[in-house]
């Protein structure tokens, strides 16, 4: 299993999980981090692009170049161990809404972390495919050392350049997709949860506004009995006097 590089990324606006956030806005933070990640991706990608067609034709590279080249390659594989991350946060956060949720489906949040799984699993098998089209063994990549190395011998050979360049810039596309799909999950999640508290408050609301009624159908309006009036307007006790010859 490929280990990605791990290299600065720069900062996502609520990307992390923000301490004591509910589960329903951490979601919210899991898709607003995955489009922000896929735009940074994105942007590396496209910079990959421009070096690749830069140095096509070239037939040796001074190493400042090589440096400049390992930047966006280093950014890019960083990118990806955050996707990674992504879907596994996302999924812890799926499981936990359901355990204190017990009410909401089960079945659909195991649809969700299902495809969490199948998103990162797919975006792992991507990267490795990647690497190996470039001609590069990604058990190499076990470290960030012995990725960079790697990847600058490949870099300074004409025939392997090219190779390892689309290679980066396929782990970058996979790295996209995979970030969008869990932008569109984590919006799906986060709707469907929203609809199941609404109808959850709807039902409790509707709960109390029936307890209500049939608590003043039984006892009235709730307020203290009063005394008999008698057709003169005089209490019940006057008119017992009365009689009474009192």
């Amino acid at each position: 299993m490929l280990v990605a590089i791990i290299a600065p990324v720069p900062a996502l606006a609520g990307g992390a999980m923000t301490g004591g956030a509910t589960l329903p806005e951490q979601i919210v933070q899991e898709a607003t981090a995955g489009e922000q990640l896929g735009k940074q991706a994105q942007e590396v990608v496209t910079q990959i692009e421009q070096y690749e067609n830069m140095i096509q034709n070239m037939t040796t590279l001074p190493q400042s170049m090589i440096g400049q080249i390992m930047q966006p390659i280093d950014q890019l594989y960083g990118m990806a161990a955050q996707a990674q991350q992504l879907g596994t946060n996302a999924m812890n956060i799926a499981n936990q809404f359901q355990n204190i949720n017990a009410s909401f489906n089960p079945q659909l949040t195991d649809e969700y972390t299902q495809k969490y799984e199948s998103i990162t699993t797919g975006l792992n098998k991507a990267l490795n495919t990647a690497i190996q089209a470039a001609n590069l063994n990604p058990d190499a990549f076990a470290t960030q050392a012995q990725a960079e190395q790697a990847i600058s011998q490949a870099l300074q050979n004409p025939q392997s350049r090219n190779a390892l360049l689309q290679g980066a810039v396929e782990a970058g596309q996979a790295t996209v997709s995979a970030l969008t799909q869990m932008q569109q999950t984590a919006n799906a999640e986060a709707a469907a949860e929203m609809e199941w508290r609404k109808n959850q408050l709807a039902y409790q609301t509707s709960q109390v506004a029936a307890n209500q009624e049939a608590t003043q159908a039984l006892y009235g309006n709730g307020a203290n009995p009063q005394p008999a009036v008698s057709a003169s307007g005089g209490t019940l006790s006057t008119l017992t006097q009365t009689l009474g010859g009192d």
